[in-house]
């Protein structure tokens, strides 16, 4: 695990590269900045019939499982977890540095970040279809969608980052990386996002999220951090 993560660390860890991976997740959300000044065009046309064959599958059953996933991404369930996280590393696991890291990740990041770029774009949330929840606010990018890939994200990184074994990696990546993916989904089928909502949300989260993870390792590098003091 240990020669792994090095590898892995080597390779993809370096503040350079990860900046530049930022960069290139970027790009479908910065395609879809740009098919905006051309009000949506054929994109609009996807994201009405992406939408339709979400909403023809509405049923009892699925709808109260979405509404419970879709709660696992709302403002107030992120910021708690975020703040009890955050406690934890700094209180159990005895490392502020990274305790403030994810702190600011996230509330920076899901919050601020995402909140600029609604109220630049002022998206309308679709009306050709019911909302199964009430939800105010604009639509693209979908706060939950970049929230969620930012603050579970985060978590998997941290993770990875403190694992000795492949065991506990792999269970929060089954676990984590669905809840992902189902959240953002859950937001078409609830009717309150387009599709293009959720994919510019995981463009711009996962870009916010490479970001500051090179940040953080280009702050150790200065630092002069050595193996074991991180």
């Amino acid at each position: 695990m240990e020669e792994a993560k090095e590898y892995i660390v080597n390779k993809f860890g370096k503040p350079k590269n990860l900046f530049i991976l930022a960069m290139v997740l970027s790009i479908p959300f910065l395609f879809l900045v740009w098919m905006s000044f051309y009000d949506w065009g054929f994109i609009g046309l996807l994201d009405e019939v992406i939408g339709n064959e979400f909403h023809e599958e509405r049923r009892a059953l699925l709808t109260w499982g979405f509404i419970f996933v879709t709660r696992l991404g709302d403002v107030w369930f992120v910021g708690l977890f975020t703040i009890l996280f955050s406690l934890y590393i700094w209180r159990f696991r005895k490392n502020t540095r990274l305790a403030v890291w994810y702190f600011l990740t996230v509330s920076v990041g899901a919050g601020g970040v995402n909140q600029l770029v609604k109220f630049f774009f002022r998206r309308p949330r679709p009306t050709h279809v019911e909302h199964l929840i009430v939800q105010g606010g604009y639509s693209f990018p979908s706060g939950h969608a970049m929230g969620s890939i930012i603050t579970y994200g985060a978590l998997l990184f941290l993770i990875i980052r403190a694992s000795k074994s492949w065991k506990p990696v792999i269970i929060a990546s089954l676990t984590l990386i669905p809840l992902i993916g189902l959240i953002g989904i859950s937001r078409v089928y609830l009717g309150v996002h387009y599709p293009s909502d959720i994919i510019g949300g995981y463009s711009l989260g996962l870009a916010v999220l490479s970001l500051s993870i090179g940040l953080y390792s280009a702050s150790l590098q200065n630092k002069g951090y050595k193996k074991g003091e991180r």
